[in-house]
């Protein structure tokens, strides 16, 4: 009869063994469930459903809580369709989910109606009994909050439980940072697009409008005699529109592409470089009384680079060399590449 004791204590060890390992388990799968996406409100839903899952609850919900303590947001799982249709509307945070929301601590309940803070369902809403409520942080600041009711089986959530959905709660954190982040880079890029299309129409149409009349000087006065030095800057100042739409194209692209991924590609540093050099020239020369800059481009290879990011590194470099040049000097700019310098001996 010992030996019998002693066995099916045995036994009983090894099922909650296993039934601790099984918890685990599914802690684990639905930790990387919900950080499987970066669209916010679809990892919200999942990191309720996750959590309904998690504990054997039939019905699940995440409330958002917006400025003013209310909930903002509610997302809920385990309802029909025809259940929600029922519904008159969706909780504001009064109540037991106000009480969470005063006070964000875990609370478990045999019966939602024995609560002294208990303010009833609305109209529709289906009757639901055994609750455990989990905050959710988001750093310092109590982001929402996990409701999960109606104990599959009946009974009411166990310690166990609470344990588990707080870890679900906690890993769920960066999930939602990292939606959020998303949802700002998004967002951000969308700005971004619309202040390119913007300013692509107000800097180009009267660069083209410009253009335009330059061309038509250019034409009326070639092959006139005793016109050709006229002739001559207006063909510097064509090549200096080019060279200004070019670098428009390059503005607005980098402005879209600062966090996009880089797009490397063959560029020849040489021709790159010489047309930035050319573009102070012709700037400087335009000026009745401004230094003109003497840039010398020696030999240079060609790189595989993001032509945008590139040009506006050596845009930069020789922009600061001219500007910050003694005033009345003309800048002096070498580009070459470093002499290779002999390897120590082994």
């Amino acid at each position: 009869m010992r030996l019998d004791d002693l066995l099916a204590e045995l036994q009983e060890h090894l099922e909650t063994v296993l039934a601790a390992r099984d918890r685990i388990h599914a802690l684990l799968e639905a930790v990387v469930s919900i950080g499987s996406d970066l669209d916010l409100e679809t990892v919200l839903r999942r990191i309720t459903e996750a959590a309904t899952a998690l504990v054997d609850a039939r019905y699940g919900a995440l409330g958002v809580i917006g400025e003013g303590g209310t909930l903002e947001r509610f997302i809920p799982v385990g309802l029909t369709e025809e259940e929600i249709a029922k519904i008159e509307h969706w909780p504001h945070g009064k109540g037991l989910l106000g009480l969470l929301i005063e006070d964000p601590r875990p609370l478990r309940l045999a019966d939602l109606a024995d609560h002294p803070a208990s303010y009833g369902f609305p109209e529709g809403h289906p009757p639901m009994h055994s609750f455990l409520g989990v905050p959710v942080r988001v750093r310092e600041e109590v982001f929402g909050n996990l409701y999960l009711t109606g104990k599959r089986g009946g009974g009411e959530f166990d310690e166990e439980e609470e344990t588990m959905v707080g870890a679900l709660a906690t890993a769920a954190v960066v999930a939602i940072e990292n939606a959020r982040l998303y949802e700002q880079t998004r967002r951000r890029e969308a700005e971004l697009e619309a202040f390119a299309d913007i300013v692509a129409h107000d800097l180009k149409s009267p660069l083209s409008a410009v253009r335009g009349f330059t061309e038509l000087a250019h034409e009326q006065l070639s092959g006139q005699p005793g016109h050709d030095r006229q002739v001559g800057r207006l063909e510097r100042a064509l090549a200096a529109t080019d060279r200004m739409k070019h670098l428009i194209d390059d503005l607005l692209a980098y402005s879209t592409a600062r966090d996009a991924v880089l797009r490397p590609v063959e560029v020849d540093l040489g021709a790159l470089v010489r047309g930035i050099a050319d573009e102070h020239v012709t700037a400087a020369s335009a000026g009745p009384d401004t230094p003109v800059p003497q840039v010398s481009v020696g030999p240079l290879p060609a790189v595989r680079a993001d032509p945008v990011l590139v040009h506006r590194l050596f845009a930069n470099l020789i922009g600061n060399a001219v500007t910050y040049t003694r005033p009345g000097q003309a800048a002096q700019i070498t580009v070459t590449l470093p002499a290779a310098r002999p390897r120590a001996p082994a």
